[in-house]
């Protein structure tokens, strides 16, 4: 339930809201509560709200706004109205909000943008390790080309995202994981650029929420012993997991986690602003540990990521 930590309304977190209730909250001028109410429909799509969604498209410059109406929209990636609104905004506009699209085309697998995420990459700029780490979250073999000719030329601190895509496409994703775990081991060891460290993790983060668990275990492994400045990314990347699939999160953490990667974990949400998802993560950590046996493993990991995370 939206409320303790956000102090935002309840009716946010129920399926069923009235037109005026939805109204009112993307059209509010209060910038965080329209942040919220474009986070809600991400994971309740809504087809009657797509034409509100492209209108505030056109005039919507809230610096954290923005992006989560994006991904809004982005989640109804098979509406053509939408697909054209996006595709239009891959080309357009400041960079900061160009990310915001690439990234939701990459998260929501919009084969429908591959043309467009590819000739991003053929463009020197600060978008290129954002298209190219869409391409691989696409997973289509189509994208094989343009990451292959890239890992022949990328510098060293695309690499990492290179490897990644790679293997989130399908090619020979045992040695590109390998590549990235003994970077990311170096790093704590000898010492990194932030970007190299930050493309790392970020190319471990996408393969853990894809589905492999090893790199989501590697970042625990490391970023529970590593100095600073190369622990902050890595509570970044493992905040990141917990949020976007917390399901997953919590069958890694009852399988490997000390209270060491619970503290990992709560360092990582501390720099991150997405009050949504943090709530959506808290309630169902409240709902699994009441819906666990007493005694039980889980329960017991419930009962350790609401003391320390203090929800």
């Amino acid at each position: 339930m939206i409320a303790a930590a956000t102090g935002l309304p309840v009716w946010f977190v129920e399926r069923e809201l009235s037109a005026a209730e939805t109204n009112n909250a993307v059209a509010s001028p209060n910038d965080r509560l329209r942040t919220v109410a474009y986070s809600f429909f991400e994971h309740n799509p809504d087809p009657s709200m797509i034409p509100a969604f492209l209108t505030a498209l056109d005039k919507e410059q809230g610096e954290f706004v923005r992006p989560e109406l994006v991904r809004a929209l982005a989640a109804q990636g098979t509406d053509p109205r939408v697909r054209q609104a996006l595709l239009r905004e891959v080309v357009r506009g400041e960079d900061f909000f160009r990310s915001a699209v690439i990234e939701a085309l990459g998260d929501y697998k919009a084969a429908y943008a591959i043309d467009a995420l590819a000739g991003v990459t053929k463009l020197d700029g600060p978008l290129l390790d954002d298209s190219v780490l869409a391409l691989g979250k696409i997973g289509d073999q189509r994208a094989f080309e343009t990451l292959a000719a890239l890992q022949r030329t990328a510098a060293p601190t695309l690499r990492p995202i290179v490897a990644a895509s790679l293997c989130l496409v399908g090619a020979q994703c045992a040695e590109q994981e390998k590549y990235l775990i003994d970077l990311l081991k170096s790093a704590a060891k000898n010492g990194e650029p932030q970007e190299s460290v930050r493309a790392d993790v970020t190319g471990l983060t996408a393969l853990a929420l894809a589905g492999r668990s090893s790199a989501a275990e590697a970042l625990f492994d490391v970023g529970t012993h590593a100095p600073d400045p190369v622990r902050a990314p890595i509570a970044l990347g493992v905040a990141t997991i917990a949020l976007r699939n917390p399901t997953f999160a919590f069958a890694l953490f009852e399988k490997s986690a000390s209270k060491e990667v619970i503290t990992l974990l709560g360092e990582g949400f501390d720099m991150l602003e997405e009050d949504f998802e943090k709530e959506q993560f808290f309630a169902l950590a409240r709902k699994t540990y009441w819906n666990a046996p007493e005694g039980s493993p889980t329960r017991a990991l419930m009962q350790t990521l609401i003391g320390e995370l203090d929800f």
